[in-house]
């Protein structure tokens, strides 16, 4: 380190040679090469520990600048989460029932007592002053007034202007500031039936009333308020309510309007293009009514002098939003109905398809069958005859009567109580009805099918055993 202690470290931009700092490596190298240029080999090595440090700064300078925070995270240990199991489980509903009844208790305990006591001084209370307070004294008992100083309310001293006074229903002492009165009549109102040797009318005055303290009021208020909200239905909430009323008419509605599109879009009958059109009417009118009413649930009470704030407010927000997804998911993209031009064309193509796959079944049958060519081009013809004894005599074969058949009348018993269920709108049990009329027809079409082979058969035997006949005449 030449003339530098050797404990002593130099840090920066330093000549090896002179020791002196130059603070960048440009004013370095040029001081290098200007008072150093004696030493080549030493430039030409510290040349290349410059263009190395340089291109390293370069390099990891277009690294940072490139590099992104997403594609670095990724470049990083990626940790695959296993599925885990379900882990310790703690059950808190005993301990909140626990905590739950406490606080009704502290609460309907004493709102208990208070209705109880009402009643006592009800009934049968004396019209006279002096025994009505001996009434109320025998039925709650007063707090004797010489230990207690102050009222327990404000905390002011009782004197000659500052008079006692007791609670009829707790018998605590209170002064006239304090003091809470309700009438007669509403305490009958409160007790929620009729009490026959109550005091139904008074005079007037301070003896019309009962005396009670601010607690025990606040109690009686309380059960008022409670049993007031349990019959009181919120105006949102009647709204909310025929809402989902039409959201559940709409997805019962929607649910037949699919089938019968279905239906009618592959050229089946057991829907009209009618009934599907005026269902698609109903939906549409269901769908305007949704829409305004939670137009009315969004904007309920905004102009009002308080109105809803908070979580009243981001309540309304979300029914209409909710409703908003509802209409566009649902029905907004309803299936389009085929026009009546359109539906004739549909069931014309579906006639003809089921036509040819009749044929080609048919054909498929006789292929199978192996029947004599010779027999059937130069015997007689195919149609059954009555022939002689002589001939080799086959009894004639009757017409089957339609009406005899009883798959036919299983048809028209099906298709007359699909009329009754098409003129009921009941459209399950149409579309049920129609299954088990189309499985009928293929029925009746395939023993159709097996008595027309048969009577080929037949035929061909006849004419057959007719000709061995006359070739052994």
């Amino acid at each position: 380190m030449g003339d530098a202690e050797p404990s002593e470290v130099l840090e920066g931009f330093i000549c090896p040679i002179c020791k002196a700092d130059f603070g960048n490596p440009r004013t370095l190298l040029s001081h290098f090469q200007e008072e150093h240029s004696d030493e080549q080999d030493l430039i030409k090595t510290l040349r290349d520990i410059f263009d190395k440090a340089k291109k390293k700064i370069l390099k990891h300078e277009v690294t940072t600048e490139f590099t992104s925070p997403r594609s670095t995270s990724t470049n990083s240990f990626v940790y695959i989460q296993e599925s885990q199991q379900m882990g310790l489980t703690r059950c808190h509903k005993e301990y909140f029932m626990q905590i739950r009844e406490e606080r009704q208790q502290r609460i309907a305990v004493p709102t208990n007592q208070i209705i109880i006591r009402l009643e006592k001084l009800l009934d049968k209370m004396p019209t006279d002053p002096s025994k009505r307070k001996q009434h109320e004294k025998d039925v709650v008992p007063w707090i004797n007034g010489n230990d207690v100083k102050r009222c327990p309310n404000c905390a002011d001293l009782f004197h000659v202007a500052r008079r006692q006074h007791h609670c009829r229903t707790c018998g605590s002492v209170m002064c006239s500031d304090c003091s809470r009165f309700i009438s007669v009549l509403t305490a009958i109102k409160l007790l929620e039936k009729t009490l026959p040797d109550a005091p139904l009318e008074s005079n007037g005055g301070e003896h019309s009333h009962i005396r009670l303290c601010v607690h025990c009021l606040n109690l009686l208020d309380i059960r008022e308020e409670r049993k007031t909200s349990k019959n009181v239905n919120p105006i949102i909430s009647q709204f909310y309510k025929r809402l989902s009323e039409y959201k559940i008419e709409a997805d019962n509605f929607m649910a037949d309007y699919r089938k019968m599109c279905a239906s009618l879009n592959l050229g089946e009958s057991t829907f009209s293009l009618e009934a599907a059109q005026e269902l698609k009417f109903s939906l549409l009118k269901l769908a305007e009514n949704i829409e305004a009413l939670s137009s009315k649930i969004a904007i309920l009470g905004k102009d009002a002098e308080h109105p809803p704030q908070g979580l009243e407010l981001r309540l309304q927000t979300m029914i209409r939003d909710a409703t908003t997804m509802y209409l566009r998911n649902h029905l907004l993209n309803l299936p389009e109905l085929p026009t009546e031009d359109e539906f004739q064309k549909i069931q014309e193509k579906r006639r003809q398809e089921i036509t040819a796959k009749i044929q080609e079944e048919k054909t498929k049958q006789q292929i199978r069958t192996p029947v004599n060519h010779s027999t059937k081009y130069n015997g007689p013809s195919p149609q059954k005859q009555a022939l002689s004894k002589g001939q080799g005599w086959v009894p004639e074969t009757k017409k089957r009567n339609e009406s005899d058949d009883p798959l036919i009348e299983q048809m028209n018993i099906i298709r007359s109580y699909i009329k009754e269920a098409k003129l009921a709108h009941k459209n399950d049990e149409v579309a049920s009805l129609e299954e088990n009329l189309r499985e009928l027809k293929k029925e009746y079409l395939k023993k159709q099918q097996q008595d027309e082979f048969n009577s080929s058969v037949d035929s061909c035997d006849t004419t057959s055993e007719t000709s061995t006949e006359e070739g052994v005449k």
